[in-house]
């Protein structure tokens, strides 16, 4: 058994005694004074010895950077001694996610998968001791897993839901709760662990894509409930086992074929060798299934079970690898195959323009606007999003762009990198001379004479979050969004810093202007109800050229309360 994806176990020593530091190489370009973090780990309230703590860059935005060690470097680390205590020294100054990996235990006040321990922004010579972790002895849930005539589901996602004080399913949205699954072994057995204690829904199978597991069933609570009201609540205590917790999945939704055509909306004519992807009318962006067109731009899907959907096509350009989504049909499948189904794509157009630098000439701060990529948003027409999808086209070095695959519609041009370069915003985009916000695109339409203006800038905000009228429980997380006010309007993206145990965030790299600041907490609320309060707190803080602005937000968790 194992979970689909899962950070690789490794076994906890207890032969050191004495606390292990580590140190790191501070920046020889930098040249500033190092940083330590100290803690201590426990374990159902002595010291954990032996507990592996680890400290992680974040990158600017905090996002945790998963899998991008090349990039990143390797991780800090140190070994608790004795009596449960570790030090980590000799750290450059920057933002760092620190855990305590422990995979058979559960760690005090942390919920979200994927996104363990505590952000933190170390400055120069900055001593940061008391970075406790409370572990408590994690519980078990074990079962099988097997279909209607006994025989075991090989390979079927299992996955726990925790509930709340309210007996309501913790989630933490539909990516992560699909990323962090279970799967049955080759006798259809689960094994779960490092759970915390409390009470669970188990269930075997997917909740998009039709409901379906793996191997084609629906998805099932223990012990038989397609329901989940009807799921039976397994408890469980601190390193508890429960054992037998069965599912018995449904028999699989009987699914049908479907079959059509992509054809060119002017001419009628078959389009050959798009992608033909289908999904759920109600759940856009779980994408059920896709397949390639044939010469005659026929296309066909297997094993559709009854639902609405949709059908659409992606163009993707062949050179730069860009995609975007073409004509789109809905349909129903209810009792029988479908055929006949016709996608009719307009044909695609194109913007192409130049780039500059408000208030610069220079060439290599324009040629560092080629690490952007551009995006043609389309009304009413979706842009994927994921690796090597989600846009247009990029910047040349020499300063020139070229946007293809453009649907037909009214169109805004912004940029998708999660982390452009340093310093720019896309100020207006400006065409034969004059500001727009949106083009007019008509079929086939090449579009030539536009002018992406950046701007360039090295402020910064520092702030800190003061938390008034109680205190955030532990779990509880704070990230701050911000997005000019009245720069860049719609051809800009919200971003996002993370607000570290401290209260402390920083936003570098700012051009002069005017930003809106949103606090949002994320995490059960003092009465132990999960809750996310989103805009929780809103600021203006105004940026007039190079240097530092400090600011401070109230979070007043009384005055919260009263709104309730």
């Amino acid at each position: 058994m194992k979970p689909s994806i899962r950070f690789i176990p490794f076994l906890i020593s207890v032969a050191i005694l004495s606390v292990v530091v580590v140190r790191a190489q501070p920046s020889p370009a930098t040249n500033k004074a190092p940083a330590t973090i100290a803690g201590r780990v426990t374990l159902d309230g002595a010291g954990a010895q032996g507990a592996h703590v680890m400290l992680k860059p974040f990158d600017r935005y905090g996002v945790f950077k998963i899998g991008l060690a090349a990039e990143q470097g390797p991780a800090l680390s140190a070994v608790t001694d004795a009596e449960g205590r570790y030090r980590i020294t000799e750290v450059p100054p920057g933002d760092y996610q620190i855990s305590v990996f422990t995979p058979a235990h559960a760690v005090e006040g942390e919920r979200i998968p994927l996104m363990p321990g505590r952000g933190y922004r170390l400055v120069e010579g900055d001593i940061l001791e008391g970075i406790d972790f409370a572990l408590t002895r994690g519980a078990v849930i074990t079962g099988k897993v097997t279909d209607g005539k006994d025989r075991p589901v090989i390979a079927a996602p299992v996955n726990a839901y925790r509930l709340n004080s309210n007996g309501k399913r913790e989630s933490f949205g539909p990516i992560l709760d699909a990323i962090v699954r279970w799967e049955t072994d080759d006798r259809g057995l689960y094994r779960i662990f490092g759970l915390k204690a409390g009470r669970y829904l188990v269930a075997a199978g997917f909740e998009s894509s039709g409901g379906r597991t793996g191997a084609g069933y629906r998805q099932t609570f223990h012990p038989d409930a397609l329901d989940e009201a009807q799921a039976r609540v397994v408890e469980i205590g601190s390193g508890e086992e429960a054992s037998n917790v069965d599912i018995k999945v449904a028999a699989p939704v009987k699914g049908y074929v479907v079959t059509g055509r992509v054809v060119d909306a002017e001419s009628g004519e078959p389009v050959p060798g798009v992608t033909v992807n289908y999904d759920e009318v109600d759940q856009r962006g779980s994408v059920a299934g896709g397949v390639g067109a044939n010469a005659l731009g026929e296309f066909r899907f297997e094993n559709a079970p009854p639902n609405s959907y949709r059908a659409f096509v992606i163009n993707i350009d062949t050179k730069s690898g860009a995609g975007t989504c073409g004509g789109e049909i809905k349909f129903d499948v209810v009792d029988r195959d479908v055929s006949g189904l016709e996608i009719r794509t307009p044909r695609v157009a194109t913007i192409s323009g130049v780039v500059a630098v408000e208030g610069s000439n220079d060439p290599a701060l324009r040629a560092k606007l080629a690490q952007f990529s551009l995006i043609a948003r389309t009304e009413s027409r979706p842009v994927l999003t994921g690796p090597g999808l989600g846009w247009n086209g990029t910047i040349s070095p020499n300063g020139t762009f070229k946007l293809s695959n453009v649907q037909p519609g009214k169109a805004r041009i912004a940029v998708t990198n999660s982390e452009p370069p340093k310093g720019f915003e896309l100020l207006r985009v400006e065409h034969n001379g004059v500001e727009v916000q949106e083009f007019n695109v008509n079929p086939g339409a090449q579009i030539t004479g536009v002018r992406l203006v950046f701007a360039y800038g090295k402020g910064v905000i520092a702030g800190r979050v003061e938390v008034r009228g109680g205190t955030l429980a532990a779990g509880a997380r704070m990230r701050m969004s911000y997005s000019p006010e009245g720069v860049g309007g719609a051809n800009h993206s919200i971003r996002l810093v993370d607000v570290d145990r401290r209260g402390q965030f920083v936003i570098e790299d700012l051009t002069q202007g005017t930003y809106k600041l949103y606090l949002d907490v994320y995490g059960p609320s003092p009465a132990g109800v999960d809750s996310i309060k989103l805009n929780a707190v809103q600021q203006l803080v105004t940026v007039a050229g190079e240097g530092r602005y400090d600011v401070t937000l109230v979070l007043d968790l009384a005055e919260k309360d009263k709104d309730k």
